[in-house]
């Protein structure tokens, strides 16, 4: 009987202890397993997630950042040259086209300054030798009675000079009440203003055309004032250059017109058909030349002169 229980228990001892050490085996793997797959192995910390974004974003975005930044920059710097260049092209033709307008404007106060530099001297020179009465040597006329004996010394009739003396006044008079009208009543300057003012002078008298070209020629010259363009200078290249045109000329007559003032010669020039020939009377010294030009500017800078008709 006890041989009976040995060999019986001793076989369950054995295989209660195999299934102990077995079962301590597998949980251990168990727990080391579950420890590398658990929550803290499959979760890495917040602190550890943040350095891997920054070592990735470090590693791969910032050179394709710095790239386009740069592509940027370089077109920003392109239309900001692009922009100065053009500022500086517009203001380099406006500055020409200034530069322009001022030598345009340099030539007409040269021209004025000119004649108004020669009138003071004239009148002092003519007044000082008008004590003899000789035909001109007479001051300017300002008095009622000095303009119509200028007249007569021009070869005007004293009937004649009377009535161009009085059409006169009543025009210069008329100018001077339209004015002062338009100013009380407030419309001075408009198109009224023009209108009424633009009759009028149709009623004024051309004192050239009522006495002829010769006549006006001599009172001109007796009365103190200029009669003439002398050419002061010449344009390099311009008509007057290529046909012969000199410094010193005074121009008499532009075909059949005779020259008496810049306005004369600018009308002239700009009538008739643009390039067609027009014979000019030049006086050059004691000589008297003729040039032939096509009609249009000149080309020269001009020059109030008082030249002696009789001379």
């Amino acid at each position: 009987m006890r041989a009976t229980i040995q060999r019986f228990i001793l076989p369950t001892a054995c295989f209660l202890a195999g299934f102990g050490v077995g079962a301590l085996g597998f949980s251990g793997e168990l727990g080391s397993s579950s420890e590398a797959t658990g929550p803290a192995a499959a979760a890495p910390t917040q602190h550890e997630a943040e350095d891997d974004t920054v070592a990735i974003m470090r590693a791969l975005p910032a050179p394709v950042l710095d790239a386009e930044s740069d592509a940027v920059s370089a077109a920003a710097a392109a239309g900001t040259v692009a922009a100065d260049r053009d500022t500086l092209l517009a203001r380099v033709e406006e500055l020409t086209r200034g530069w322009g307008r001022m030598q345009a404007q340099l030539v007409t106060l040269q021209s004025r300054v000119s004649t108004l530099e020669r009138q003071p001297m004239q009148a002092n020179q003519l007044g000082a030798a008008g004590a003899g009465g000789e035909a001109g040597d007479a001051a300017r006329p300002r008095t009622p009675q000095e303009q119509r004996e200028a007249l007569v010394r021009a070869g005007v009739d004293a009937a004649t000079a009377e009535s161009i003396l009085w059409k006169r006044s009543e025009v210069e008079l008329g100018r001077l009440e339209l004015r002062d009208q338009a100013l009380r009543e407030g419309w001075l300057g408009t198109d009224r203003y023009r209108d009424e003012l633009l009759k009028l002078n149709e009623n004024g008298v051309s004192l050239r055309d009522e006495i002829g070209a010769d006549a006006y020629d001599r009172y001109l010259y007796d009365t103190g004032g200029t009669n003439r363009v002398r050419v002061d200078s010449v344009i390099a290249g311009s008509a007057g250059d290529q046909n012969g045109l000199l410094p010193g000329d005074v121009i008499e007559y532009y075909g059949d017109q005779p020259i008496f003032d810049f306005r004369d010669l600018r009308d002239a020039t700009s009538a008739g058909s643009r390039e067609e020939l027009v014979p000019v009377q030049v006086r050059r010294g004691n000589q008297t030349v003729e040039i032939w030009l096509p009609r249009g500017p000149i080309g020269i800078r001009m020059d109030a002169a008082r030249i002696d008709p009789n001379g």
